[in-house]
């Protein structure tokens, strides 16, 4: 089962772990308000390590970081000279504007697995001629992970075009590791600067892509998030995040529905899954797409009223969770998206009502893919498993 360390209000982190298997951490941090952003940095830095020598890890351990920014154009060059940012280069690595909103301007989550009975091969990509395009991938003894991050568009100021290009440079780096789109990637997180006037063209881009490769609903198709967050320039409208696992079953990946709460995405157009179940010998990881108010039908649901949406969206993640045994306290951490800040309080009143208080959490400021839709929360969940497959990793 999963063990929750909440270190303070900032930071916290949780493991798991068996026998069989290698050990998992998810690290959430956030920095102090009203200081300067260098010195966030370095107590970014701080906390960090910190947690690393709590958890007996090392840097060769990290897979992959994730840092959220409040002003990413002013704020990437200095995160990246930073001791922080240094460190998080031994995986990879995903720099996004989505303001934290709980404490100060820059939080991270980070990923690390380690073994002490096994030995890993780690291999850190450059994926472009500068390394923003950049990924990692840790190879055990039965499975290789394959982790991308900072996939942003480059080309024409069009989300179809860009998104295009995107998934073909993704998915070269997929075939230069013997992966393949279909078969192997599981997770995947799509930014989208101006979401209210360009996410169509990147739900169109994206449901042609995957048409061409296979993906669709007589098959599967990858749980995904996709949010609004500024990018690396302000002509980037895309950017893609991804987890792809290789030596994968095709029977290892299940699809999570809750078809009482949530229809098929495929009903109104767009083309991920509602969640995935990526089970293992020794575990199952489930993986929680982004998810709103929503019901069966693909309504909105109360329109307006962010506590209501809240505690609707939090009872979609249930739904998802129940069927495969699992619910919140089998979460390894929680990312919330809130399109108007101002909202925080109110929606912290029902996170704290109906999220278990020792889950990693982070908040940050996200526009969903339907101006209506006013929050929306995703995460990742461990349980116990037992069956043929290899265990983990």
């Amino acid at each position: 089962m999963l063990n929750f360390h909440r270190r303070n209000i900032l930071s916290a982190y949780s493991s798991f772990s068996t026998p069989q298997g290698a050990e998992e951490f998810y690290m959430t941090c956030d920095t102090n308000d009203e200081v300067p952003f260098f010195r966030s940095l370095e107590e970014l830095h701080t906390v960090y390590s910190e947690m690393l020598r709590e958890c007996g890890l090392s840097e060769d351990t990290q897979v992959f970081c994730r840092f959220y920014l409040s002003d990413i154009a002013n704020q990437k060059e200095e995160l990246l000279r930073s001791r922080a940012g240094r460190m998080a280069r031994s995986g990879a690595v995903s720099i996004i504007q989505q303001s934290p909103l709980s404490h100060g301007p820059v939080s991270l989550l980070a990923y690390h697995v380690k073994n002490a009975a096994a030995s890993y091969e780690k291999k850190v990509l450059a994926c472009d001629t500068e390394g923003w395009r950049n990924g990692a991938v840790l190879t055990g003894k039965h499975y290789a992970l394959v982790l991308t991050a900072n996939f942003s568009g480059n080309g024409d100021f069009d989300a179809y075009n860009q998104t295009g290009e995107i998934f073909r440079t993704f998915n070269g780096v997929l075939k230069d590791n013997g992966l393949t789109l279909l078969g192997n990637t599981v997770r995947k997180w799509i930014y989208v600067r101006d979401i209210d006037n360009h996410y169509n063209g990147m739900v169109k881009a994206r449901r042609e892509y995957f048409a061409e490769h296979g993906l669709t609903s007589d098959t599967r198709f990858i749980a995904s998030t996709g949010i609004e967050g500024k990018l690396k320039e302000t002509d980037t409208l895309v950017s893609l995040d991804a987890i792809s696992i290789k030596n994968l079953r095709r029977e290892q990946i299940i699809r999570m529905e809750a078809l009482d709460h949530l229809c098929p995405t495929i009903d109104y157009g767009v083309t991920f899954e509602r969640g995935s179940r990526i089970q293992f010998g020794d575990r199952s990881h489930l993986y929680i797409s982004g998810t709103a108010s929503i019901d069966s039908a693909g309504k909105i649901l109360y329109p307006g009223d962010v506590i209501r949406q809240t505690s609707r969206t939090i009872e979609n993640i249930r739904a998802l969770l129940a069927p495969h045994g699992a619910d919140l306290a089998d979460m390894a951490y929680l990312i919330v998206y809130l399109r108007d800040f101002k909202e925080q309080p109110k929606v912290m009143q029902v996170l704290e009502r109906e999220i278990p208080p020792e889950i990693p959490l982070l908040f940050v400021e996200g526009a969903v893919c339907r101006p209506s839709w006013l929050v929306e929360i995703e995460g990742t969940g461990i349980i116990p498993d037992a069956n043929e497959y290899p265990p983990f990793l």
